[in-house]
C-alpha cells in the first residue's frame, strides 16, 4: 500500500465526526451502513488469506503483494470501523471455506496460483460493492472512502493478473 493512500484515509477517518455522518437519512444510513458491511466481509477475507500467503507464499512478487494487501485490509477495516461504528465481521462461510482451503494446502506454486486467483475474486467482488455504492449512495464520506478504495483496488486487479501470469 502506498503512502499516499494511508495519509488520504487517515484524513478521511480523522475527518468523519465533523462531517455529520450521524445526520444522514434513515436511507443513507442504510445504504452506508450496507456498504461498510459488505466491504468488511469481503476484506476481511482478503485480509486473512493475505497473512496466509504472508507465510505460505514462495514467489516474492505473491509474498510481496500480500504484505501490502494485508497492511491495506487494516487500514480500510479501521477507516470503514470509524465511518460506521461497526465491528469487522467473523468470515462468513465463503470466507471460511477459502482460508481454510489456502491453510491445507503446501507452500509452493499451486498455493501462490490459488492466492492470487482468491484475490483476484476478491477483488473483483470488492470493485462491485464500491461501484454500487457510487451509483446510489448520498454520504460524501462514504463516497470518498469508496472512490479511494475503487481507484486502489483496479490497481491491484492490474498487479493481480501480472502475478497470475507468473505463477502458472
Amino acid at each position: 500500500m502506498n503512502r499516499r493512500m494511508i495519509v488520504q484515509l487517515s484524513l478521511a477517518s480523522a475527518a468523519l465526526p465533523s462531517m455529520g455522518f450521524a445526520q444522514s437519512s434513515q436511507t443513507s444510513v442504510s445504504a452506508e451502513a450496507k456498504h461498510a458491511a459488505d466491504t468488511l466481509q469481503a476484506g476481511t477475507i482478503a485480509l486473512e488469506t493475505s497473512r496466509l500467503a504472508l507465510q505460505k507464499a514462495t514467489d516474492p512478487n505473491v509474498k510481496r503483494f500480500a504484505g501490502f494487501e494485508a497492511a491495506e485490509q487494516e487500514t480500510m477495516g479501521s477507516v470503514l470501523k470509524n465511518a460506521s461504528r461497526q465491528e469487522a465481521p467473523k468470515l462468513d462461510n465463503e470466507g471460511k471455506a477459502m482460508v481454510e482451503t489456502l491453510a491445507g494446502m503446501p507452500a509452493g506454486k499451486s498455493f501462490d496460483a490459488a492466492y492470487v486467483k482468491g484475490q483476484i475474486d476478491g477483488h473483483n467482488k470488492l470493485l462491485g460493492i464500491q461501484e454500487s455504492y457510487l451509483s446510489s449512495g448520498k454520504d460524501g464520506t462514504h463516497r470518498s472512502i469508496a472512490a479511494l478504495a475503487r481507484g486502489h483496488i483496479k490497481e491491484h486487479l492490474a498487479n493481480l493478473e501480472v502475478l497470475e501470469k507468473a505463477v502458472r
